[in-house]
């Protein structure tokens, strides 16, 4: 009865996860094929730099948090809730390494998110565990067990990343992050994805520590002299598109099934 039970948890949460996954694994592959089709530049671009930056502030810049100049003043309930998306970002609970409770809330252990929270923006600060709330989302903190419970809808998220710049200093890299409006990518009739604008810029510091950089500051910032208009990205984003929504629905079917086979 109990494995029927974390059966079904796993299949309420699976959908709406997988879908979430799928534009984290869609952004991964735009961020790829950028580099594709950048590769020619010159090699002083720092393109795969600027692209490494890019998929591991997904989970920062998809909600906005509001700008800090120190992460000591941060608004700490919002880069909690980056930091448990840093989590899911990482697939470390899809399709089901964690455990889930008996309505489907997955189970983060709050060990885990204080861990991802100092490799994100180092021990200045630290998690208050409380519920915390995004943009579309709300995770609950259970404090008897310690775990942070999520669920999710497949909205999209409000931004995504464009590196524009890279500028390092002894002790830390300040990158100009353009912020591209996560319902303004469009379609092309060939199926290519075409990047929008950048809606505005922000300032991000990297301040290094003894385990390498973590974000230290977030600063509103003019539009640099180097940024580029939207530009189309090619097929394969789309193609990875439909290839990851038929593997979520196959899991979310697959499980559904073993669910009403174990009941």
């Amino acid at each position: 009865m109990a494995e029927a039970k974390k059966r079904r948890g796993n299949n309420k949460a699976a959908f709406p996860l997988g879908l979430i996954l799928i534009f984290f694994a869609v952004i991964g592959v735009i961020f790829s094929v950028s580099a594709g089709i950048n590769g020619v530049k010159k090699l002083t671009d720092n393109t795969e730099k600027k692209l490494a930056y890019q998929e591991w502030l997904v989970p920062v810049v998809m909600y906005d948090p509001d700008m800090f100049d120190d992460v000591s003043s941060a608004d700490i309930n919002q880069l909690t809730v980056c930091a448990v998306w840093a989590i899911i970002k990482d697939d470390s609970i899809y399709p089901g390494i964690y455990e889930t409770d008996d309505v489907g809330n997955i189970m983060i252990p709050q060990k885990d998110v204080n861990k991802k929270f100092a490799e994100m923006f180092g021990t200045d600060a630290v998690p208050t565990h409380i519920g915390v709330k995004g943009y579309f989302d709300e995770f609950t903190y259970s404090e008897q067990s310690q775990c942070y419970l999520v669920t999710s809808t497949g909205s999209v998220p409000i931004y995504t990343p464009k590196v524009i710049d890279i500028k390092k200093s002894s002790n830390t890299i300040v990158l100009t992050v353009g912020y591209l409006a996560g319902e303004g990518w469009a379609q092309a009739a060939d199926g290519s994805y075409i990047e929008p604008a950048p809606t505005k810029y922000v300032n991000i510091t990297l301040r290094e520590n003894s385990d390498g950089y973590y974000i230290s500051a977030m600063q509103a910032t003019d539009a640099p002299e180097n940024a580029e208009p939207g530009e189309t990205i090619v097929t394969a984003a789309a193609e990875m598109t439909e290839t990851e929504t038929t593997e979520a629905e196959t899991i979310a079917e697959s499980e559904t099934t073993e669910a009403e086979s174990a009941a």
